[in-house]
């Protein structure tokens, strides 16, 4: 009688184990997830003007530097602006305007860029191997502070040959900001 007791427990600890081990890996499905086939990113292919924006202002929003990369021509792009210690307007290369908005997307906790009255032409612009200047009007918010402006963009998108080793859009053609006038 005492060994089909202590079998018995044994049977009960099993059972108890082997709901443990369901309930723990019925327990790994995501409630928030979307239903498979309902996947849906934030980011756009660039192979338009108005993808190429979105990406730049989502990178922005997410204070993702790896995709305001994705944004700048991986050769010859500029960024122009007026330093107002100096009271000129300087040139700031590729490899420093990413350090620069690294440390903005690392200082501000809210960040949030709104284009203002981008049209629907030039949202739809997709011409391969084509150079387009363009202004937009925008407003920026940095935690509480807000920048309202206009920027003069110099966009160019290529045939996928365009230097960026190991971009997530290699071989694609895609939309990139050549320069970027500040200085208006």
């Amino acid at each position: 009688m005492h060994r089909s007791r202590r079998q018995g427990l044994q049977l009960l600890v099993a059972l108890f184990l082997l709901t443990l081990a369901a309930l723990l890996l019925s327990s790994c499905r995501n409630p928030f997830a979307p239903a498979l086939g309902e996947a849906r990113s934030a980011w756009s292919d660039q192979a338009t003007v108005g993808g190429l924006l979105e990406n730049f202002r989502m990178s922005y929003i997410r204070r993702d530097s790896l995709r305001y990369s994705e944004c700048l021509a991986c050769e010859g792009f500029r960024f122009n602006y007026l330093d107002t210690e100096l009271g000129e307007y300087s040139t700031m290369p590729r490899e420093v305007d990413l350090a620069t908005t690294g440390r903005l997307f690392r200082h501000f906790s809210n960040v949030d860029l709104r284009w203002l009255g981008i049209s629907e032409e030039l949202s739809a612009i997709a011409t391969p191997d084509s150079l387009i200047t363009f202004t937009v009007f925008f407003s920026l918010s940095l935690d509480v502070n807000t920048i309202d402006g206009h920027a003069r963009f110099t966009v160019l998108r290529s045939s996928g040959e365009d230097g960026c080793e190991g971009s997530l859009y290699e071989g694609e053609e895609v939309f990139r900001i050549l320069q970027w006038d500040d200085t208006l």
